[in-house]
């Protein structure tokens, strides 16, 4: 008999580098069958267990009968379900039939969910909600009693290529479908490269503290089943929640989002031993001000706090460890394969520490494509941009000033939206704060502030502070208090509905 072959990815015992996610599964299952997969936590905070053998029986189940059902490679299923573990189980089972998935929020508006669906045309709808009208539906309890007919061992080991297609609202809230035209899994080059950028590892306890539907904490969920990690996986994300379920489950990794951070940071009483179990800490999907990021500092260890900075199109990634960003205070790191450049609004190549367009080059990027609009087109160098703007240091760290679409030109001057919600946000008594331009005759866009307070605070209060720290010029001129800024399920605010808002108040 031949020798094994040695594999980075500790569940492999094939030949092939390269695993599906169902062989992956089937590998864990094997190894850990009556160990915990998934831990959900309930709205009525009733905890429920799936072992990886039963993960692993429920998703082959529905991928057979989603075969029986016609679903092969090239066929799309749309899963609007919140983080529950079926959700998790029916992911598993599209991709074993060689299915797209298809991720939408549980709370989408119907016209967004026809928009979608009239985009990826699906061959099946699954949700608890109200169902689509001209696509065939159901519900979770009806997807299970369905399949539970179907056998429970593994169907043939194929790609499923396209695999997924996320609908992207950003913060414009126009709808974006971008297909993955390539197979889900990963390669022990792959898991290397994601160990490097994220800090993850094997067998840990994860928490899962954004919505699957949403890129990053997607990849961090499956990423982290792939490696054999225990998911515990709570249906909401409110701040004290999480810091609750780290100490109870005493969680070694977390990704967040900056806003999630944020809100974590002000609890009343929250301190260093509440995540004295977390061995990693992974934030993405969004601005991270310098001084959040050195109160996470101050209760995670420098190396073991991890910062990603990428977008759906895949256009570029980029990586930064805390040690790292002490050495390069603001920055969101480098490329690990690729190039970045920055340019002003003539395409001309800016120095270092001017700020301009961000363009990347990955050459190896996924092969990714919009289903509904055109395609960001690269230049004669293969540089793509989605808008970003920013500046490189002079060692070539990567430094995010704010989106294109987020600057508000007022009396002639350039204001970085992001950069005067930071300053907002360093009041002790502001939660959350967001900042818009409203149409105004004289300045052209006046800066506005909305704002989400721990207790009162006044207009007058939060100007004298933001002097300290902004020109007169990049001071709000108009404040809105708010019990709670309404930001969608991925911690996004979509700033053309709170625009539209705060003139409807007469703002």
């Amino acid at each position: 008999m031949g020798a094994t072959t040695e594999h980075f990815n500790i569940f492999n015992t094939g030949e092939e580098s390269f695993f599906t996610p169902g062989r992956q599964l089937a590998d864990i299952a094997r190894a850990k069958p009556d160990a915990p997969a998934i831990i959900y936590i309930s709205p009525e905070n009733k905890e429920s267990v799936m072992t990886w053998r039963g993960l692993e029986q429920l998703s082959n189940r529905i991928a057979w009968y989603l075969m029986d059902k016609g679903i092969v490679p090239g066929k799309s299923v749309v899963v609007a379900l919140p983080n529950i573990p079926t959700h998790i189980a029916l992911a598993f089972g599209i991709w074993k039939a060689g299915g797209c998935y298809v991720p939408v929020s549980n709370k989408a508006p119907q016209k967004n969910m026809a928009e979608i669906c009239a985009c990826v045309s699906p061959a099946l709808v699954v949700t608890n909600r109200r169902k689509p009208d001209g696509y065939e539906s159901l519900s979770t309890a009806e997807l299970k009693n369905l399949s539970e007919a179907y056998p429970e061992t593994m169907p043939p080991d194929i790609k499923a290529i396209p695999n997924m297609a996320n609908c992207s609202g950003g913060t414009t809230g126009k709808t974006k479908v971008i297909q993955q035209n390539y197979a889900p899994g990963e390669s022990d080059e792959g898991l290397k490269a994601w160990f490097y950028i994220s800090g993850m590892g094997f067998e840990m306890r994860q928490l899962l503290a954004g919505p699957l539907f949403h890129g990053a904490p997607h990849t961090a969920a499956f990423n982290g089943l792939y490696c054999g990690n225990t998911l515990i996986m709570p249906a909401g994300f409110d701040a004290q929640l999480i810091v609750d379920l780290v100490k109870k489950y005493q969680v070694e990794y977390i990704q967040m989002v900056p806003t999630l951070m944020q809100r974590i940071i002000k609890l009343p009483g929250f301190t260093k031993e509440d995540f004295q179990s977390v061995k990693v800490l992974c934030h993405t999907g969004g601005i991270c001000s310098a001084d959040l990021k050195r109160q996470w500092l101050e209760i995670i260890a420098p190396e073991r706090l991890y910062e990603i900075y990428s977008m759906t199109e895949c256009i570029g990634m980029t990586s930064i460890r805390g040690d790292d960003w002490l050495k390069h205070p603001g920055s969101v790191g480098r490329m690990l394969d690729g190039d970045i450049a920055i340019r002003d609004d003539d395409g001309n190549p800016l120095p270092a520490g001017e700020i301009g367009g961000i363009y990347m080059r990955w050459p190896n990027s996924p092969n990714v494509v919009y289903k509904n609009i055109a395609p960001i087109e690269a230049d004669a160098q293969g540089y793509k941009s989605v808008g970003d703007m920013g500046y490189l240091d002079a060692d070539g760290f990567l430094y995010f000033a704010d989106r294109r679409s987020d600057m508000i030109v007022t009396g002639g001057e350039n204001v970085f939206a992001a950069e005067v919600e930071t300053v907002l946000k360093k009041h002790k008594k502001v939660v959350d704060a967001v900042v818009v331009g409203l149409p105004d005759s004289e300045w052209g866009h006046r800066i506005h502030a909305i704002v989400e307070s721990s207790e009162p605070v006044t207009s007058k209060e939060l100007i004298k502070h933001a002097l300290n720290f902004l020109p007169p010029y990049k001071i709000p001129k108009s404040f809105e208090f708010m019990d709670s800024i309404p930001r969608n399920e991925s911690g996004k605010v979509v700033r053309s509905i709170l625009i539209e808002e705060s003139l409807k108040k007469g703002f």
